[in-house]
């Protein structure tokens, strides 16, 4: 697939301890220090791109797609994938220094891999110098109420998910699908086509319907499906890297849950907390410019010059 990009792309796939594969790649130019950039569950990184460009100007931008998402390409579906997701996170880290070479580095990540590198972070401890995380779905078990809320705002989502369409004519076809949803409201015609591209594979099984979703829907049900053990939660109170929270607003949000669960989690654990006007769950594509500010801002003040 050719990105299409304006600006120098470096790709690296990398091994996993189990077998399983990511691509990592350097968005634009070198910089003094580094922010890395991942998605949500089903989506791809390429659907990002206007954000990450509001990034290079202070940033060297590095972005990878989840396993058995975007150019990270299908993969085995998993009962359970959120053990694995959450081990990814510190073996992709490693590859990204060794492959980009050592340097201070902060994360913005979005809903799936926020919640994998938050739950890494509180597990195999890393050097990042800080964390933006945009609406992370981490269930709220500490508040029975509102875990209740959650888990049957996910429990629609797996169901729609697993009814979905596999496989399509083109990618337009699957924005045309896309278009359908709430979800996707507020997001320009060029990202959107964008983002179906990076989601599909050609599988050239069905010469009618040759391209298939690279997340397969029931890798993707399953990952809405998440259940996280009280002790993971817990485990949270152990991250001592600097912290924000960033939600939407709940103006026309498609999932406001999100934003109290988000905002639970702050509170929980003294995060900073920060929001998107007008943005939606999706904000970073809806909105990529205040979006990015907030980003900026967080590492800036966390950045090796600032660094006490």
């Amino acid at each position: 697939m050719t990105e299409g990009f304006d600006f120098k792309v470096e790709k690296e796939v990398v091994g996993l301890s189990d077998g399983g594969r990511v691509a990592i790649r350097r968005w634009g130019g070198s910089r003094p220090e580094r922010i890395v950039l991942s998605h949500g569950n089903g989506l791809a990184i390429d659907g990002f791109h206007e954000f990450a460009s509001e990034l290079m100007a202070d940033f060297e931008v590095v972005v990878f797609d989840m396993r058995n998402h975007g150019q990270s390409g299908p993969g085995e579906v998993m009962d359970n994938p959120w053990p694995r997701f959450v081990a990814d996170i510190p073996e992709i880290y490693e590859s990204i220094q060794g492959h980009f070479g050592e340097k201070p580095t902060h994360g913005a990540f979005h809903s799936l891999s926020s919640v994998a590198t938050l739950l890494g972070q509180s597990r195999t401890p890393l050097g990042w110098r800080s964390l933006t995380l945009y609406e992370p779905p981490v269930p709220p078990v500490a508040d029975a109420g509102l875990l209740e809320e959650f888990e049957e705002a996910h429990r629609g989502l797996s169901r729609r998910t697993r009814a979905r369409r596999r496989r399509f004519s083109g990618p337009e076809r699957l924005v045309t699908s896309l278009r359908k949803s709430p979800t996707f409201g507020g997001i320009p015609d060029a990202v959107i086509e964008r983002l179906a591209e990076a989601m599909l594979y050609r599988a050239d099984n069905d010469p009618e319907a040759p391209y298939e979703l690279v997340c397969d829907p029931d890798m993707e049900a399953n990952t809405f499906d998440i259940r996280l053990p009280r002790e993971w939660w817990d485990g949270i109170a152990t991250v001592h890297v600097p912290v924000q929270v960033v939600t939407g607003t709940t103006l026309g949000h498609d999932l406001p849950v999100l934003i109290r669960t988000a905002g639970f989690l702050a509170e929980s654990f003294g995060f900073e907390t920060a929001s998107v006007e007008g943005g939606g769950h999706l904000m970073q594509m809806q909105r990529p410019q205040r979006s990015a500010e907030h980003a900026v801002r967080f590492a800036t003040a966390h950045s090796k010059n600032n660094a006490a």
